[in-house]
């Protein structure tokens, strides 16, 4: 059944994601700035026209208050004359007309050097409607596109009473070149605009490759990964989130290949320990089928066969106690005494029928008390002794003992063999066997050692080896004499190793 999951999510890739919200949001900044830079401009075009014609305006207006006709030194008598005298004195700017009305005359200012002005002089409807406008300025609409303009009126000393002669000067703007120049630039700035936004986009995703590119990396090497090579491992370059994200990429895949290789290591053992007794109990049970066999042969094999069953059992006692440590309660805490403890480990050790053939005793004993479990630490006793005696000859010593140091307890177990060698020491804790039947050698952790880690770790402690020339070698495992507050922590931390190594659920 597919995944819901699956059909979520944008099928576009992640790098023209990015280089799309970039070249988006450069794109809108743009178009706003070429818009409002043509609005300002435009807007500039217009208050330009209007402080031109406001000062031609002003400039008519003193003209006809205070000046004098050069022939009589006084005051213009004829409007016409008047009118004639100050547009010669005037040079229109490009686009803008100067006309005077006097007597029924138009007259136009800088007509031979200005389109403008014979625009507007030969258009007596356009000069109409703005003479007839009530207004003394305004905007109108003409064939050569949009015009600001504005008027003023003069009157001679006759016209006192409403009567007298009137001339009007009306000055005006065609803008329309210069909108036509705003547009030329706005458009040369969209272009400008247009092109950097296609750099933009280039060096978006340039940029934007080169940011994924760990992530693509961490992409394929996931992908290489298989159940039977876990080793790929994310490059990490830099110290920034990508390469903070590589490294957490890399100690969860260590996490996995160690839980990988756990638990193949786990299932070769309980397949070594389980698939040796149970061929010779499929052995011993079949010679008891033989007709006419001895009673004492008989009765050698019904107790070979009891031993090979012993060893199932305790093989699948070992595998239950490492499930159990996977769980919270898998450590009963209670205050005990290491001596104790160790008096009683070595009891069991030394019953009648328990190892016949190895002699035990304690060679050390410490006098303290300590926040462990005791039945948990005696399982780990009984698997270091094991192990002492599968590699000792018949007839050997073998040491137990306790001490109390630097507020950890420390308990072991020790033989007179050969000497390791450290790295054979280390392997021995750290490592995983490899399969049987693979044809791989190695050495490393076997299942007894791999309890007596469980143990030690879901208490907070550690489990270690010690060997020398002449002191034989020691297992042992060290524990806090005191929970200190952090037990429950240290079980729940030890819990979700165990579970991923086994493959359980906690």
């Amino acid at each position: 059944m597919t995944d819901s999951r699956e059909n979520q999510g944008s099928t576009v890739s992640a790098r023209l994601r990015i280089v799309g919200w970039i070249v988006l949001t450069t794109a809108l900044a743009l178009l706003a700035v070429t818009v409002s830079m043509r609005s300002i401009m435009s807007g500039q075009v217009a208050e330009a026209a209007n402080v031109g014609i406001a000062q031609e305006i002003e400039e008519f207006r003193t003209f006809a208050a205070e000046g004098l006709d050069p022939k009589t030194a006084r005051p213009f008598s004829s409007m016409d004359e008047l009118m004639e005298r100050y547009l010669a004195r005037q040079q229109p700017m490009a686009g803008e007309a100067i006309i005077g009305q006097a007597d029924g005359r138009v007259l136009a200012a800088g007509t031979a050097a200005n389109q403008a002005g014979s625009w507007l002089a030969e258009d007596p409807a356009l000069l109409g409607r703005i003479l007839n406008d009530a207004k003394t300025s305004g905007i109108q609409e003409s064939n050569h596109g949009t015009v600001r303009w504005a008027k003023a009126e003069a009157k001679d000393a006759s016209g006192a009473n409403g009567e007298g002669h009137q001339a009007h000067l009306v000055v005006a703007h065609f803008i329309g070149g210069a909108q036509e120049e705003v547009n030329r630039q706005a458009t040369m700035l969209f272009g400008v605009a247009a092109g950097g936004l296609a750099l933009t986009a280039g060096i978006a995703w340039l940029a934007a490759g080169q940011i994924l590119r760990p992530i693509r990396t961490m992409s394929e090497t996931a992908a290489s990964i298989s159940a039977k090579d876990l080793s790929a491992r994310v490059l990490v370059e830099g110290r920034d989130d990508l390469a903070q994200l590589a490294s957490t990429l890399n100690a969860m895949l260590d996490r996995v290949e160690a839980s990988h290789l756990a638990q193949r290591h786990f299932i070769s053992e309980a397949r070594e320990h389980l698939g040796s007794p149970q061929r010779q109990l499929a052995s011993a049970l079949q010679k008891l089928n033989e007709e006419d066999l001895p009673r004492k042969q008989r009765n050698a094999i019904i107790s070979t066969a009891h031993d090979h069953i012993s060893q199932m059992g305790q093989t699948l006692a070992d595998l239950d106690l490492l499930a159990q440590s996977s769980t919270p309660n898998f450590i009963q805490r209670q205050m005990i005494s290491v001596g104790e403890v160790t008096a009683d480990v070595a009891a069991a050790a030394s019953r009648p029928g328990a190892y016949p053939d190895r002699r035990f005793r304690i060679a050390e004993s410490a006098k303290a008390q300590a926040w462990l479990d005791p039945l948990r630490v005696a399982q780990a006793m009984h698997q270091l002794i094991q192990n002492a005696v599968a590699h000792t000859e018949d007839g050997q010593s073998i040491r137990i003992g306790s001490a109390a140091v630097d507020g950890m307890a420390s308990f072991w177990v020790a033989n007179d063999g050969p000497a390791l060698d450290p790295e054979e020491a280390r392997a021995l804790l750290e490592n995983y066997r490899s399969a049987p039947g693979t044809g791989e050698q190695g050495s490393g952790m076997g299942l007894g050692l791999a309890v007596v880690k469980a143990v030690a770790e879901a208490h907070g402690g550690t489990a270690w080896v010690e060997s020398g020339q002449g002191n034989g070698t020691s297992f042992g495992f060290s524990l806090p004499l005191a929970d200190a507050g952090n037990g429950s922590s240290c079980e729940e931390d030890f819990a979700q190793s165990m579970a991923s190594s086994l493959g359980g659920e906690s």
